[in-house]
């Protein structure tokens, strides 16, 4: 399972961590990204609610841990390199802050799970 974004309210976590429990078959693993608990209600219940239904929980971390500070956009097949977008724009560097929802000084846990 992979998800992004899904937990908005309390209940959010509740019902994403009996989701995933549900669709995973034992041995499967989700991988679960979320806003930090200042930007989205319930995602502090989220690591709580995975373990009351069964799941293990394999990291709960930090985005902004897990690279260099650049967020990289795929390269174009006109070869243009990984930094830079369709025109020719350096867009590497602000990628974070021109995705969808996002808001100054967000930050973004990533849990990763699996169903024993």
């Amino acid at each position: 399972v992979l998800a992004a974004d899904i937990i908005c309210k309390p209940s959010d976590a509740v019902a994403a961590a009996n989701t995933i429990y549900d669709a995973l078959k034992p041995g499967g693993q989700a991988v679960v990204v979320c806003a930090d608990a200042k930007h989205r209600f319930g995602v502090d219940l989220f690591e709580s609610e995975c373990k009351r239904v069964g799941l293990t929980l394999d990291c709960a971390t930090n985005v902004a841990d897990l690279y260099d500070g650049t967020l990289l956009v795929p390269s174009s097949t006109s070869g243009q390199g990984i930094d830079k977008g369709r025109n020719g724009n350096n867009r590497g560097k602000n990628n974070m802050q021109q995705t969808c929802g996002y808001v100054e000084d967000m930050k973004l846990t990533l849990f990763m799970m699996h169903k024993p």
